[in-house]
């Protein structure tokens, strides 16, 4: 008799279990499937009366509303147990709808979607722990030739730039094609093709004016022009650097870096990276600037160009102030490398200049790249030298005083010995968010011509964010050699490509921060999207709800090509 109870408890035993691990499984898919923000219904989930929800992605800045079928959507209304019910006024025929909304995370909302004539259908779903990236569509861009995937200055490269409007999304492209998408639909609303047949031409950089109705664009090619464009394609005038920087097939000048102020006014830096003369890289520069109706207000230097080069420009607002710095492989003759130069924005005249003494026994010269930047109210300017040391400068106090001085500076990635061979993480980019200066390093080079680097520098690939007191505030470690940023007020969007030590083909991709909140770089990472080739270039629509990503194909060792040439749209 026993025996058979004992069987009989042995046999519920096993029942119990198996239920229970089945509710755990299913638990856990659930789990899933909210962490990523993703949320499935079915037709017991919806009013009959209404096109049924099929899924609701939270992102950013609110969330897509997915229908099995499209609607005319008149309304969306959303609620909480812990907030009242937000009416957003549609009035679309339309099988997907975005509500902007500020949303919090873990907590339970209630979808409904309100049709012309009255039907409705909604949908009960948690909101994830961390924001969605969804791919929208992708824009196919021409044929190119993959760089080595060894080689970071052999990337192919492209320009992305949303408009004021966040309606459109300019696109530059390695072969020298500009596009103009509308963002709603993926459409190209035109195509010019405006450097052909030259290798190594390409689109260097995009602007759209303030008021989203003329589009700047600087080229790398023989005339490096930099043109004014409406929104239909006209061109409304251009302007050339290769009359004053020289040119060659192999040596091509371009416009950098192009910025405008409030008023419409425009700020060009302009480089040509000339090759070896004799035993020395000799590099160009000039900087320039334009008002809006391509009339040229100053040049600096007036009458001759800088023997050093210039890559990066930065202006107040109010164009009071315009900033660059100088880089260089080799000291220049005249015109120092490693130099911070400060001019009146109007004017052009230079109110003081900073020459940043290389670090040596390393360095013999001093080499800024693209890293000089000025606070919007004028009062400091940080910049990096490419030796891995950050500094900033109290532009008011020198102002004041007259005597340009470093403020403070920190070593970040300035060279380290290992096994004998000293390796450093060479800077790349500066940015400005609020009062938070972020510095970023990019790959990891040996010194020593005879040795590649044998580890990464300890800070190479990576954010570091300060306070303009210079205490470090957080840091990211980042796997990946990380293009020029994305920004807006509130988020930090960074291209990820190839790391030249680790050879992680995992980390290529778009990382999204969210510098608004607190604490450290994990609770400020919110999104990332990885792309199989490398990502070269992003950017974040003004209004926070699309992410342009350009993912270039790279060439392995043995021949085999990662990704594609593309933009994908995320939101």
């Amino acid at each position: 008799m026993k025996w058979k109870i004992l069987i009989v408890l042995l046999i519920l035993t096993v029942i119990t279990a198996g239920c229970t691990e089945k509710s755990q499984e299913s638990e856990n898919s659930k789990i899933a499937q909210v962490s990523e923000g993703v949320q499935s219904g079915d037709e017991s989930g919806n009013s009959e009366a209404g096109a049924p929800i099929d899924s609701i992605v939270f992102s950013r800045t609110g969330a897509m509303i997915t229908l099995k079928e499209e609607a005319d959507i008149s309304q969306v209304k959303i609620s909480s147990a812990n907030s009242s019910t937000e009416s957003i006024d549609i009035e679309k025929t339309e099988k997907q709808v975005f509500a902007a909304f500020d949303w919090e995370p873990d907590t339970q909302y209630k979808f409904e979607v309100i049709t012309g004539d009255g039907a409705k259908s909604d949908l009960e779903v948690y909101a994830p722990e961390k924001p969605a990236l969804k791919e929208e569509y992708a824009v196919t861009l021409e044929d190119v030739t993959p760089g080595p995937i060894d080689k970071t200055s052999a990337n192919v490269e492209g320009v992305t730039k949303f408009s004021p409007d966040s309606k459109y999304l300019a696109i530059g492209t390695n072969g020298g094609s500009l596009k103009l998408i509308e963002l709603a639909t993926g459409k190209k609303v035109w195509e010019k093709q405006l450097v052909e047949g030259i290798a190594d031409a390409r689109i260097a950089d995009i602007e759209f004016s303030e008021d989203g109705k003329s589009l700047i664009v600087g080229e790398e090619s023989p005339d490096a022009f930099i043109y004014c464009f409406d929104l239909n394609g006209t061109e409304i005038w251009k302007y050339g650097a290769g009359q004053d920087l020289g040119s060659d097939l192999d040596h091509l000048p371009a416009m950098k870096k192009i910025k405008l102020d409030s008023e419409g006014n425009i700020y060009v830096a302009a480089s040509r990276a000339c090759g070896y003369i004799g035993e020395k890289y000799k590099y160009l520069g000039k900087v320039y600037s334009f008002d809006p109706k391509g009339n040229l207000r100053w040049k600096f230097p007036e009458s001759e160009s800088m023997d050093s080069g210039v890559t990066w420009i930065d202006n107040t607002p109010d164009g009071k102030y315009a900033v660059f710095g100088t880089t260089c492989f080799a000291k220049a003759d005249k015109w120092k490398d490693g130099t911070v130069h400060v001019l009146d924005g109007t004017t052009g005249k230079e109110y003081w200049n900073y020459s940043i003494p290389p670090l040596e026994p390393f360095f013999d010269y001093s080499a800024i790249w693209y890293s000089t930047r000025i606070t919007p109210d004028g009062a400091n300017i940080i910049t990096m030298t490419s030796d891995g040391r950050a500094f900033l400068f109290d532009n008011s106090k020198i102002m004041e005083t007259g005597v340009p001085e470093v403020k403070w500076e920190t070593n970040i990635s300035t060279p380290i010995l290992v096994s004998g061979v000293p390796i450093y993480g060479s800077s790349n980019y500066a940015y400005i968010i609020n009062n938070t200066l972020i510095f970023s390093i990019g790959s990891t080079f040996s010194k020593d011509k005879n040795n590649d680097a044998p580890i990464e520098h300890p800070n190479g690939n990576s954010l570091f964010a300060y306070d303009t007191g210079g205490n470090l505030l957080w840091k990211w470690r980042l796997d990946g050699y990380a293009g020029e940023c994305a920004l807006n007020d509130r988020y930090l969007v960074i291209p990820i490509a190839q790391n030249l030590v680790t050879e992680d083909r995992n980390v290529h991709g778009v990382y999204v921060f969210d510098i608004s909140k607190s604490g450290g770089s994990n609770s400020k990472l919110v999104q990332v999207y990885n792309t199989k080739g490398i990502t070269v270039a992003a950017d974040v629509s003004p209004d926070g709800k699309y992410i342009a990503a350009l993912e270039a194909p790279a060439r392995l060792d043995d021949g085999t090509v990662l990704g594609e040439y593309k933009v994908h749209v995320l939101t």
